[in-house]
């Protein structure tokens, strides 16, 4: 009996021993690997000076970024994961030490214009066309067009009844067939010129009539570009100030504007 009693409090502590084993195991394995590599996620920070910041429209070095691990669940929506993604590029806003650092924080798109650039607004009385489906940071080629859409519902004027009772049409002079097809020809609208004016345009915002910005959903854009939360109006352009001036100048001479989106 007593022989028994030992056995069996011997494989109690073997079990004790073996929990106690397993839960420091579990522990270790939780801190050194589970939590850094599968609850955590490698993402870019800023390293600044204690009590410096950097400005608005800083120009980002690698000096100026480290990569650090922090917790998924503590990671804000369009992080940036790699150094290369906004080495050299402008900061939207001001930043403190620690920053991780988000699309929305880095013009990681070249949204922000440079100084010798702008964002002009094209009217909606000024385009000749226009993609339905065009987002914020797409790219477009901008045609100059010559007048307007050519009217393809001209039909004859019908004059006085000719003798056979029909309904006659004015001709002019007598022609030949071959003449006759020469001056349908003619007379009807020309196509209008078109030539390519800019290329590669980056496209920084698009509003709707009543001035909000077109996405694909209420959280914003994904780039499904089925639907959308309203009808393009109008676009706003990056532009060299250059180039913004030369297209005021062709506004003013009545051309309208055909924007093709590219990207």
């Amino acid at each position: 009996m007593g022989s028994q009693r030992g056995h069996l409090l011997k494989r109690n502590y073997f079990f004790a021993f073996l929990i106690l084993i397993i839960g420091f195991g579990g522990l270790l394995g939780y801190d050194l690997y589970f939590k850094p590599y599968v609850l955590s996620r490698t993402v870019v920070k800023v390293k600044v000076a204690e009590g410096g910041f950097l400005p608005k429209n800083y120009e980002l070095k690698v000096g100026d970024l480290y990569l650090d691990s922090v917790q998924t669940k503590d990671i804000p929506s369009g992080v940036i994961t790699e150094v290369s993604q906004v080495e050299h590029k402008i900061t939207n806003v001001s930043l403190m030490d620690g920053s991780i650092l988000t699309e929305s924080l880095v013009d990681v798109s070249d949204l922000e214009p440079q100084q010798d650039e702008g964002i002009f607004p094209i009217p909606k009385e000024a385009i000749f066309a226009i993609n339905g489906s065009l987002r914020s940071r797409d790219k477009v080629d901008i045609y100059l067009v010559e007048g307007d859409p050519p009217d393809k519902s001209e039909t004859a004027t019908p004059t006085a009844p000719n003798a056979s009772g029909g309904p006659a049409y004015s001709t002019g002079v007598m022609h030949d067939s071959s003449a006759s097809s020469s001056a349908n020809e003619a007379a009807q609208p020309a196509e209008p010129a078109r030539q390519v004016f800019l290329s590669g345009v980056t496209v920084n915002y698009v509003r709707t009539e009543d001035n909000n910005d077109v996405l694909d959903t209420e959280n914003g854009n994904n780039n499904n570009r089925f639907t959308s939360t309203g009808k393009v109006a109008a676009p706003e352009l990056k532009l060299k100030k250059s180039d913004g001036e030369l297209l005021g100048q062709y506004l003013e001479q009545g051309k309208k504007l055909w924007i093709v989106r590219v990207e």
